[in-house]
C-alpha cells in the first residue's frame, strides 16, 4: 500500500512540476514578447495595434494562433480574427473583433471595452472579456463540445441544429435571479430564438444585461441586429438584480446547423456578400431610371433578368422601399421584426416569418445603407433616397396618418409584401 501511495504521489508531483514548467514558459514568453513589441500603454495607434496582436491576444487564445498582418490566423479552425481599436485613451478602450471562417458562410463581429490604470491594462481586459466569452463559444462550438440538439421547421423543411453556450462575462455583484447563471438567459430565450432561425449555418446571439445605479440597460442580438422584443425581456430580468453601484453580464449563443439539413444557399461568404451587394446597387439604379417612366411596370420582369435571381429581384423591389421608409421614419414608427409574405392570389397571411430568418433581408439592409455610406449614387443619392421611400407602404400609412392629423409616433406599421407564385423562400 506505502508503495501504491508512493507511485500517485510521484505522479501528483510531476503533474505538478509539468505545470508549473509550463506557466515559466509563459510568463518567459509574455515577457519576451513585452521587450519586443512593448506593454501596451502607449495612445499612438500602431503601437497599440501591434501591442494588441502580438501580446494581448497573440498566445493567450487556447488554440494555436499566427499573427499574419493585421490579423490573426487559428489553423486548426481556419478562423481569421481581424481586431481593430475603435477608441484608444489613458484609461479605455473599445476594440472591434471581425471573424470569418469557410465553414460559417459569414463574417462574425464583436465589440468589447476595457477599462485599466493605463491603455495596456484597459486593451487587456477587452480581450479577456472577447477570449473567455465570445471566442470561448465558438471554440466550444468547432470542437462540438457540449452541443444542445434542437430542431425546428422553416418553409415546410426540418432543419436540425446545435446550439452552443459561452462562458459568462460578470463585472460587478449583484444578487440575481435563482438558478444555474449560465443558463438563465438561454431559459429566458431559447423559445423565442428557435422561432428566428431558419436555414442558416450559422447564427449567433449577443445578450447583454447590465444596472448602474438602478438604471437597466437590455440587450439581445441575434446575428449583430438587435431585437427590440428579445432585449426587453433582458431588461426586465435584469431590473431584479439588487445591484449595488454597478452589475453587468454578457453571453453568446451559436447555432449551427447540421449539415444534412442545411440547404445550398446562393450569397455566401466574402464573394456571395460582394456579389449580392452589386445587385442591390444594380437595383437602386434599375429603381431609379424607371421612375415615373412608363417602362416601370416591367420594372419586375427585367430585373428578374439582370440578376438571372427572380426571388432577389422580386426582394429588392419589396424590401429596399421599406427599408428606407423605416429608417426615414424611425422616431415616428417601431418597425416589426417579422415579414408577411402573400403569393398571387392567396389570401392567407399565415406566411409570417422573422426578418432573421431570410437569408438576404439583412445582407440587403447592410448592402444598401454601405452603398449610400460610400457615395455608390454620387448627386443622386437624394432623389434615390426619396423615391424608395415614397414607393413604400409605410409612406402611404404616414402620410394617410398626417392627412387626418392623427399619430403614429410609437405604434407599428405591418407591411404585407405581394410576391409571385414562384417566389422562394430562403
Amino acid at each position: 500500500m506505502g508503495k501504491l501511495f508512493d507511485f500517485f504521489s510521484r505522479n501528483n508531483q510531476e503533474e505538478e512540476d509539468a505545470d508549473r514548467a509550463q506557466m515559466e514558459r509563459a510568463r518567459a514568453d509574455l515577457a519576451r514578447r513585452m521587450e519586443q513589441y512593448g506593454d501596451g500603454n502607449t495612445l499612438d495607434p500602431e503601437k497599440a495595434r501591434t501591442f494588441l496582436l502580438h501580446v494581448a491576444l497573440h498566445g493567450t487564445l487556447e488554440t494555436e494562433d499566427i499573427v499574419e498582418d493585421d490579423h490573426l490566423y487559428l489553423p486548426r479552425w481556419d478562423i481569421t480574427i481581424q481586431p481593430s481599436i475603435s477608441q484608444l485613451t489613458q484609461r479605455g478602450v473599445v476594440l472591434d473583433f471581425y471573424l470569418s471562417a469557410p465553414q460559417w458562410g459569414k463574417q462574425l463581429y464583436e465589440c468589447c471595452a476595457g477599462m485599466g490604470d493605463n491603455p495596456g491594462q484597459a486593451q487587456a481586459m477587452a480581450t479577456g472579456s472577447f477570449a473567455y466569452s465570445f471566442l470561448s463559444g465558438i471554440l466550444r462550438m468547432e470542437r462540438r463540445e457540449h452541443g444542445i440538439p434542437l430542431t425546428t421547421s422553416f418553409a415546410g423543411r426540418e432543419h436540425r441544429w446545435q446550439a452552443y453556450i459561452s462562458d459568462m462575462v460578470n463585472m460587478g455583484t449583484a444578487n440575481r435571479r435563482q438558478g444555474d447563471p449560465g443558463e438563465v438567459y438561454w431559459e429566458l430565450l431559447k423559445d423565442d430564438l428557435l422561432k428566428r432561425l431558419g436555414n442558416q449555418r450559422l447564427c449567433y446571439v449577443k445578450v447583454y444585461g447590465a444596472k448602474v445605479n438602478g438604471e437597466v440597460t437590455g440587450e439581445c442580438r441575434v446575428d449583430d441586429v438587435k431585437s427590440e422584443e428579445l432585449s426587453a425581456k433582458v431588461a426586465r430580468l435584469v431590473s431584479q438584480w439588487d445591484v449595488d453601484g454597478f452589475a453587468s453580464q454578457k453571453q453568446f449563443f451559436f447555432f449551427r446547423q447540421e449539415e444534412d439539413t442545411t440547404l445550398p444557399a446562393r450569397y455566401l461568404g466574402a464573394e456571395g456578400r460582394a456579389e449580392l451587394k452589386e445587385k442591390v446597387i444594380q437595383a437602386v439604379r434599375m429603381f431609379h431610371a424607371s421612375w415615373g417612366k412608363d417602362d416601370f411596370d416591367t420594372l419586375p420582369a427585367r430585373m428578374a433578368q439582370a440578376f438571372d435571381d427572380p426571388t432577389l429581384a422580386t426582394e429588392c423591389i419589396r424590401f429596399l422601399p421599406e427599408i428606407c421608409a423605416e429608417n426615414a421614419f424611425r422616431e415616428q414608427i417601431t418597425a416589426p421584426e417579422t415579414i408577411q409574405l402573400a403569393r398571387a392570389g392567396q389570401t392567407s397571411l399565415d406566411n409570417v416569418f422573422y426578418k432573421n430568418q431570410l437569408a438576404d433581408y439583412y445582407p440587403i439592409v447592410s448592402s444598401l445603407f454601405e452603398a449610400f455610406n460610400e457615395g455608390v449614387f454620387g448627386e443622386e443619392i437624394n432623389d434615390v433616397y426619396r423615391e424608395l421611400i415614397r414607393y413604400s407602404a409605410t409612406y402611404s400609412a404616414i402620410a394617410q396618418a398626417r392627412e387626418k392629423e392623427s399619430s403614429l409616433k410609437g405604434g407599428r406599421i405591418a407591411v404585407l409584401f405581394p410576391v409571385e407564385e414562384d417566389f422562394e423562400i430562403r
